[in-house]
């Protein structure tokens, strides 16, 4: 294990999902994505800088162990390959957020209560909660502008039973007038 790390500017509630999900410096597990790209990008340190030191609204990245890289020679990581990394971690918090939430509405519960959960479950403030339910809206927004409709269920009124029916994205030719 070593001491070397690096640092990145990430939004607010990303920083707090991260390091409330993998520890405070974040260390990513061995086999990841984003160790991947940490190692991949990781170059000697000119001679003209120096060591990243932590700045306030920062979050340190634990540089992973690595026999091809040796973090005491390697540790300087460039703004590009930063960004990099920001993307891949941007990523990781979607998909969380989609696999955690993405089954969750059945109408019994409004869509702003479980996301409100949920961040407090990740331990990102009240603060960011409305940034978190944009995210998760543009995700399904964009998908619906394709013609996949995630989480669109919707119980058929005055009905009491529990059947829910999707509106059909295609014509019926040929079907008569039922609902499929």
């Amino acid at each position: 294990m070593n001491n070397f790390i690096l640092y990145l500017k990430l939004e607010t509630y990303l920083a707090q999902w991260l390091t409330n999900s993998l520890g405070d410096p974040v260390r990513f597990p061995v086999q990841s994505n984003e160790n991947a790209i940490i190692r991949r990008f990781l170059q000697k340190c000119p001679q003209d800088k120096g060591p990243e030191t932590f700045a306030p609204g920062l979050t340190g990245i634990v540089i992973p162990d690595s026999k091809a890289k040796n973090p005491v020679v390697y540790n300087y990581f460039g703004p590009k390959a930063k960004d990099a990394l920001i993307e891949a971690i941007e990523d990781l918090f979607r998909r969380n957020m989609w696999a955690e939430l993405g089954d969750m509405f059945d109408g019994s519960v409004g869509l702003n209560k479980v996301i409100a959960a949920w961040c407090e479950m990740h331990g990102i403030d009240d603060d960011y909660t409305e940034t978190v339910r944009q995210k998760y809206y543009r995700i399904r927004k964009a998908y619906g502008k394709k013609g996949i409709f995630l989480n669109t269920l919707t119980r058929k009124r005055g009905d009491e039973s529990a059947d829910f029916v999707q509106p059909r994205t295609t014509p019926n030719i040929g079907y008569g007038n039922k609902t499929y």
